[in-house]
């Protein structure tokens, strides 16, 4: 074949390799998938996430084993079953042990005083509650993380204010302990907590006792028929 006829063919192909090489160079310039994006590569660095802190329970914090009671009604002879996670706070350390020499005590009263609350709201929730939709669940609120530890300067501006306060015949309380427990917005549960703190400082010095925390509540119906069930 004569040059003439193998030009056309020459020219489409140093045209095919012109585009192949234009792609090429385009595709650089428009870079690669990010191999972190992807998971793939064997330099991509993979971060493991950060376990968040867990609360911190102070030593001022009692947990006692939990209270279950059973309330039969009366007349329709219908059983309900509680149990109680109650944690007792006391004021300081130091009057943690109080705590711990009254707990039987404590938690026999709280017993008599739950069986009394808890049988008039028994019936309440039977009078007006379906079959079924009677059961009820409480969480206390999240707990609340410690401050971060004081620094240096704060210590030794708390002790100077201290020696000053001496000086002039005055004192400076401490700051009470941290404490772990922001207020709930169950209303019933604001006032059940309230009420056993009186019974509590009924029974221990009132200052040995700072918070009385009902942190869960569970109940079940035994005779109650599930839900969509006959």
């Amino acid at each position: 074949m004569t040059d003439q006829g193998r030009s056309p063919k020459v020219f489409r192909n140093c045209l095919i390799q012109l585009l192949a090489v234009t792609l090429f160079g385009g595709f650089l310039v428009l870079g690669m998938p990010d191999a972190h994006a992807s998971g793939g590569g064997d330099e991509a660095e993979t971060e493991t996430p950060e376990t968040p802190p867990e609360p911190v329970i102070p030593e001022t914090v009692l947990m006692p084993d939990s209270i279950a009671l059973t309330v039969v009604l009366r007349k329709t002879g219908t059983i309900r079953q509680m149990v109680f996670y109650i944690w007792l706070e006391a004021s300081s350390v130091a009057e943690r042990k109080t705590l711990e020499q009254f707990e039987p005590k404590l938690l026999n009263a709280f017993l008599r005083e739950l069986q009394r609350l808890m049988y008039r709201d028994t019936q309440n929730r039977f009078d007006k509650l379906e079959e079924g939709k009677r059961n009820y669940k409480y969480y206390g609120p999240e707990l609340l993380m410690p401050p971060p530890p004081k620094t240096e300067e704060e210590l030794e501006a708390e002790k100077e204010a201290a020696e000053a306060a001496e000086e002039n015949g005055e004192e400076i309380k401490a700051e009470p302990p941290f404490s772990p427990f922001q207020p709930t917005n169950n209303r019933y549960f604001t006032a059940l907590q309230n009420r056993l703190l009186a019974i509590a400082r009924g029974i221990v010095p009132p200052e040995a006792i700072r918070s009385v925390q009902v942190r869960q509540f569970y109940d079940n119906w035994p005779g109650d028929k599930k839900p969509g069930r006959r």
